[in-house]
């Protein structure tokens, strides 16, 4: 019977990237990871792939013109966007913003969040190989963007929060097609 060996190779520490899968791929994140053997000892996220350098060019403007500026820091989710950046600001300023803006703010944010999971399922389902339920996720995200572009006039990104309220009201006829919608 023939002997065996047993060859230990001493390599030290693993830095192998995890992601981005592909350049089209939405919302690409690269984490370097350092491994010992098959265990997770470090994970560095990689801002390089989705930086904007918002704070860069925030730095010659005024509050209000930096509102466009998050609307593209996610471009699946720019009313939440905006309202992160709205809400600080004010809590910088101690503002108080009128109750029926705070109840329009959470209504179109919710509407926001159910389409970015919408366009999550969809394209998850895509990367599965199922082409249906991202026809049909996306169908009704388009119906939460139609909404949005009635209150704003655009689709992906509103930039209609404002340090203090909202750009305007609600148009005419909106509580009724977002009814027929949820």
């Amino acid at each position: 019977m023939a002997a065996t060996e047993t060859m230990i190779l001493n390599m030290g520490p693993q830095h192998p990237s995890m992601g981005p899968q592909h350049p089209s791929t939405h919302g690409v994140l690269r984490v370097v990871l350092e491994l010992d053997g098959e265990v997770v000892v470090r994970a560095t996220p990689d801002i390089g792939f989705l930086h904007r350098g918002l704070e860069k060019l925030a730095e010659n403007k005024t509050y209000h013109q930096c509102i466009t500026l998050t609307d593209r820091l996610d471009y699946v989710a720019g009313m939440s966007n905006n309202l992160a950046y709205v809400l600080a600001v004010e809590k910088l300023l101690n503002l108080e913003v009128p109750p029926r803006a705070q109840g329009i703010r959470v209504l179109l944010c919710e509407l926001q969040r159910i389409a970015s999971h919408l366009f999550w399922l969809g394209t998850h389902a895509h990367d599965i190989g199922a082409m249906t339920p991202l026809f049909y996720a996306l169908r009704e995200r388009d119906e939460i963007l139609f909404l949005f572009e009635r209150v704003c006039g655009s689709r992906l990104t509103p930039s209609y929060f404002r340090v203090g309220g909202l750009a305007q009201d609600l148009p005419e006829g909106f509580a009724e097609k977002c009814r027929e919608f949820i």
